[in-house]
């Protein structure tokens, strides 16, 4: 099946999209460069970069204020918390341009083999968004897996707070090895965001719980904050009163995650059966491969139902690692 599909790509439209890509990635590369070439000699080489990030971040920041859209700071998030949360797996400038590129390589790609500038411009903008939504789902998963420990990260909390004098930001600080591992890049992230003196201690805890995305974990940033704001003195009782209800909850999501598992299932089933039906129509109606790769037609129809899939694909990867679930 494989073999059959390879052996009607377009190589000559591919290599033009790849030089193109490639003739892209390395203009806005040379662009960094050409921009950072104003500092001195001695430090253009490691400063450079720097320097053109602080630029940018400013220009982006008045962006999304204008904008209202803080799309920027979540990209930089969610490379950081898929890494250690010290820091981005990747760095948010060079993803950036690795998108730009895949997104022109998918538009010059299709284009010459579609003649569809409509369907060039979807694929190509698929292609540019699919490195972003492939980190947003390696993020979402992430969030799962914290809200599978997040009933220990709420026991090891409580009783790191009672070793530390009742002080609730020194105790994010301690948790050391009461934390779960899967829970240690974001609570890296939330140490950043609280030492950060610019960024109020709300809006960080806030934060944590929008990154694990559920109800639990509001609640318990809303008992941390009582506790700094000193509304309630000893948060203990509440905590503990929170683990309890963790435990109620957990064997109900028990349920909903095998109806995910399920779907996930079925997901790739559908994929495989429409690839595998595909190959069975070319072996037994051999001109129907012409009607699928030599006709404008057939061409245009594999390029939506490819788009339909992915789309169709990465839609339900979201849904199944979005939710109120333990």
């Amino acid at each position: 099946m494989i073999p059959s599909l390879l052996a009607n790509v377009n190589w000559g439209a591919f290599l033009l999209s790849v030089t193109v890509a490639l003739f892209v990635a390395g203009g806005l590369f040379t662009l960094l460069l050409f921009l950072g070439s104003r500092l001195g000699p001695n430090n253009r080489t490691n400063g450079f970069y720097d320097n053109l990030r602080k630029s940018s971040l400013k220009n982006i920041n008045r962006w999304q204020k204008e904008w209202k859209v803080e799309w920027f700071d979540n990209l930089e998030m969610w490379l950081m918390i898929i890494g250690d949360g010290l820091k981005p797996k990747y760095d948010p400038f060079s993803f950036l341009v690795t998108s730009v590129a895949l997104g022109v390589f998918c538009f010059i790609y299709f284009l010459k083999v579609t003649a569809s500038f409509i369907l060039a411009g979807v694929t190509g903008i698929v292609g540019f968004i699919f490195p972003i939504i492939i980190i947003y789902i390696s993020f979402l998963s992430v969030a799962s897996d914290t809200r599978k420990v997040f009933l220990p990260f709420v026991d090891g909390y409580t009783q790191t707070y009672l070793d530390y004098n009742r002080v609730v930001t020194l105790a994010f600080k301690e948790l050391g090895d009461r934390c779960p591992e899967e829970m240690r890049s974001v609570v890296n992230y939330l140490n950043l965001c609280i030492a950060d003196s610019t960024e109020p201690f709300e809006k960080s805890m806030n934060k944590f719980a929008e990154i694990l995305n559920f109800g639990w974990a509001h609640d318990f940033a809303a008992i941390i904050i009582s506790g700094k704001t000193g509304e309630y003195k000893q948060i203990e009782g509440a905590l503990n009163n929170l683990s309890l209800s963790l435990w109620a909850a957990k064997s109900v999501d028990l349920d909903r995650n095998a109806t995910i598992k399920v779907v996930f299932a079925l997901m790739t089933i559908l994929a495989i059966f429409a690839l595998g039906l595909m190959q069975l129509n070319m072996s037994l109606l051999p001109e129907s491969k012409q009607i699928y790769f030599a006709t404008p037609e057939g061409i245009n129809f594999i390029t939506i139902s490819i788009v339909i899939l992915v789309v169709s694909f990465i839609g339900a990867l979201i849904w199944a690692k979005k939710g109120d679930r333990l």
